[in-house]
């Protein structure tokens, strides 16, 4: 059930009339339509969030409900109504962004959420934007195409991917992936629990491992170089470009790899 708390409209009107009088339209004017809503929590088991223009930050807070915040951006403030963000079901809650006209192409939607630390986040997806997720519970899977991903204090296993922006996990409970095609990566791996890859092919790679992690780890760049601080490695094979070996007991594969970028590993 859904409960409006505030809406505004802010319009940069004076600033359009001066656009229109020059016969063009200035790259750094918007409209902008702000809208906060509150869900309630009581019968939701999971949330997961669904966006494909614009950015998605999911946080945490003390109270007992969801607050969706919603931030809609375009030239025109009458392309507004041709995209609505849906709030439904409850295993999971879905937030969804839906385009439902042509106009909807010329609007990004920032969708900020925040939730009770205790209920879980599962998904966190977008096309143009970057996704920011903090201090929520279960495992957690984020992608987005053209922006960053960012993951810390998840109390539990992360998937993040992009194709051009960075990648940062911080204080996750594990990692399942880490992917990105331009961009650096910046992961903590406290625990692997199947083969996992981490990898950029344009960006460093910089993978703090944890000491009692079981893995046979293989790190690979093509035009660069991998240095290794404080790992304990058996069998262990290194050159400039490359390193493997046997972490603690062995266990599935951690593949980290870069083509054009230096590989750093470190102690977590």
């Amino acid at each position: 059930m859904l409960s409006r708390t505030r809406r505004s409209f802010l319009r940069l009107g004076a600033a359009l009339g001066i656009a229109g009088l020059a016969g063009c339209t200035a790259p750094g004017i918007e409209a902008r339509e702000e809208e906060t809503r509150t869900v309630s929590a009581a019968d939701v088991e999971s949330v997961e969030v669904l966006n494909s223009n614009g950015g998605i930050q999911i946080h945490t807070w003390d109270e007992d409900g969801i607050e969706l915040h919603i931030v809609k951006r375009g030239f025109s403030a009458d392309d507004f109504d041709s995209v609505q963000v849906d709030a439904t079901g409850d295993k999971p809650l879905t937030i969804e962004r839906v385009d439902q006209a042509e106009a909807a192409d010329r609007v990004s939607v920032n969708l900020e959420v925040r939730v009770p630390p205790e209920l879980p986040v599962g998904r966190a997806t977008t096309t143009n934007g970057g996704v920011d997720i903090q201090g929520t519970t279960g495992d957690l899977e984020t992608q987005s195409t053209n922006g960053s991903v960012e993951a810390r204090r998840i109390d539990g296993f992360v998937a993040l991917s992009t194709t051009n922006g960075s990648i940062t996990a911080q204080d996750v409970g594990g990692i399942d992936t880490a992917q990105t095609t331009n961009g650096s990566v910046e992961v903590d791996v406290p625990a692997i629990r199947d083969d996992t890859t981490i990898e950029s092919s344009n960006g460093g790679v910089d993978a703090a491992l944890a000491q009692e992690l079981n893995a046979e780890l293989v790190a690979q760049t093509t035009n660069g170089s991998v240095e290794s601080t404080g790992l304990s490695l058996s069998d262990a094979t290194s050159s400039r470009t490359g390193l493997s070996g046997t972490l603690s007991e062995g266990g599935p594969t951690l593949d980290v790899s870069t083509s054009n970028g230096d590989i750093e590993l470190s102690l977590l």
